[in-house]
């Protein structure tokens, strides 16, 4: 039986970014309009309790103003007591005068049974009141003061007052139901805003979602539409963007890569079936069969290069693949490259020079170098005339060894120098692949230098073609 775990990597608890923006922004909002209403629950009580605490002080004052007008006429005391709490029908203030020894002298009617002058504050001088409950749990709002009040032997009185606190609770439990009301309808806002505010800043991910999975190898050309995203995902979107321009260009060159394998590949193979079939046609002489098979194997010396190079090119990109490297001094390399193209340079007409500047030590994979310079000597030995000159020179800079191959040829017009080390281009639509040439020569020469993490570069004109091959510098022993 075969498992489908493999189909669906996605973790199945995962939450969706949608969802995630959503009770980000429902959640903050909500935060922040809990703090604005607790801020607002926060000043309506104290607005409350100030404005308690100068009706219970306003009480205070006048009755220390009777004292001091009036010393020891307690009854204009009780009479003001009375009045205060009969005049009063919503509010309720109690009074009550001690003297110095704590003796109850003048008290509201009913206060003794509401609230004992023990549970009143220390006295001060006009100090906040304190909250507290009635003996029959009635909030109130409480206030000690010391006062004068004119006594001949200096001692003084202290005024305790009391405000029954029904009504500010009543208003403060309507306001917390409204509260609660005002959140609920927050929090269900929060939620539906947040997700609207979500899927509208996610529409141009989408947008970048729907272009890539509408995006396949045959039409690499679509790309993301940056003149309607936000500017945050432009970085984004130019990035994607450069990707599919890095994959069209990549598959292009495949598929002109891949029609090239064929057509390099099919020519030796129509040579070698058309000669077969040709001496299959009638018997043939002994020297005519040896003819047939010189021929063969020729085209099959072709194949078997064009083979190799592919393969070796394909082991260049690979990026882990490494090469080992070994001390060289490049001049001499150099001058080995030329002892064995010397014959090849001869029947042309050719001369080549090997021109070092002192000895030029680096890093390199002998075999590798041998290879590339070769195949710039042999690619410049075939493109300048007879009596022409190919010049090998090599130098060093403060971070790499220069290797320069120079040829006095016609040179290479400047439209085609950008694609000379491409695979299987030609600058010459004449040429064909006699001789051995498929056109993947400049092309080793770059997989080799950029295997070495060098750089090369080409520039030509009517005097000739220059080469250059950039090294790094080897490393300290």
């Amino acid at each position: 039986m075969s498992s489908n775990t493999g189909s669906d990597s996605r973790p199945k608890h995962s939450w969706s970014l949608a969802l995630r923006l959503t009770a980000w922004y429902a959640g903050s909002a909500f935060v922040l309009i809990v703090a604005v209403v607790a801020f607002l629950y926060w000043m309506l009580s104290r607005s409350l309790d100030r404005q308690d605490d100068h009706q219970l002080a306003d009480q205070v004052r006048v009755l220390r103003d009777q004292l001091v007008e009036r010393p020891g006429d307690l009854v204009a005391v009780r009479q003001e007591a009375e009045e205060e709490f009969q005049s009063r029908q919503h509010t309720q203030v109690y009074v009550r005068l001690l003297d110095a020894s704590g003796k109850a002298l003048v008290e509201t009617p009913s206060m003794a049974g509401l609230i004992d002058p023990s549970a009143f504050p220390p006295p001060t001088d006009f100090g906040p009141g304190e909250d507290r409950r009635s003996t029959a749990g009635t909030p109130l709002r409480v206030m000690s003061v010391r006062v004068a009040g004119g006594r001949s032997d200096g001692a003084g009185y202290v005024v305790q007052v009391a405000m029954d606190r029904s009504n500010d609770d009543e208003l403060l439990a309507e306001y917390r139901r409204d509260l609660w009301l005002v959140l609920a309808v927050g929090m269900a806002v929060c939620v539906v805003g947040g997700h609207l505010i979500a899927r509208r800043g996610l529409r141009p991910v989408r947008l970048v979602a729907d272009t890539a999975r509408r995006i396949e190898p045959t039409n690499l050309s679509e790309r993301i539409a940056a003149d309607r995203l936000p500017a945050d995902l432009l970085d984004l979107a130019d990035t994607f963007n450069r990707m599919l321009d890095r994959l069209e260009r990549s598959f292009t060159r495949l598929a002109q890569f891949s029609a090239d394998i064929a057509h390099e590949l099919r020519t030796p193979l129509n040579n070698l079936r058309g000669e077969v079939e040709v001496a299959l046609g009638k018997p043939r002489t002994p020297d005519q069969y040896r003819e047939l098979l010189a021929s063969n194997l020729e085209e099959c010396g072709r194949l078997s290069r064009l083979i190799e190079s592919l393969l070796f090119l394909a082991r260049a990109d690979n990026p882990r693949t490494q090469v080992a490297k070994e001390r060289l001094e490049v001049g001499g390399e150099l001058a080995t490259v030329c002892d064995f193209y010397e014959a090849v340079a001869g029947e042309k007409g050719v001369t080549l020079v090997v021109a070092a500047a002192g000895p030029v030590h680096t890093d390199l994979n002998r075999t590798l170098f041998q290879r590339a310079v070769g195949n710039l000597v042999e690619n410049a030995v075939a493109h300048t005339p007879p009596g022409g000159t190919v010049t090998l020179s090599a130098r060093t800079t403060d971070t790499s060894a220069v290797v320069e191959v120079i040829d006095t040829g016609g040179g290479i017009p400047a439209e085609h120098l950008p694609h000379v080390f491409d695979r299987f281009y030609r600058a010459d639509s004449a040429r064909t692949s006699t001789a051995g040439n498929v056109g993947l020569g400049l092309a080793i020469v770059k997989s080799v230098v950029e295997l070495h993490t060098g750089a090369v570069e080409v520039a030509s004109g009517e005097g000739g073609t220059r080469v250059t091959l950039t090294f790094p510098k080897m490393t300290k022993a």
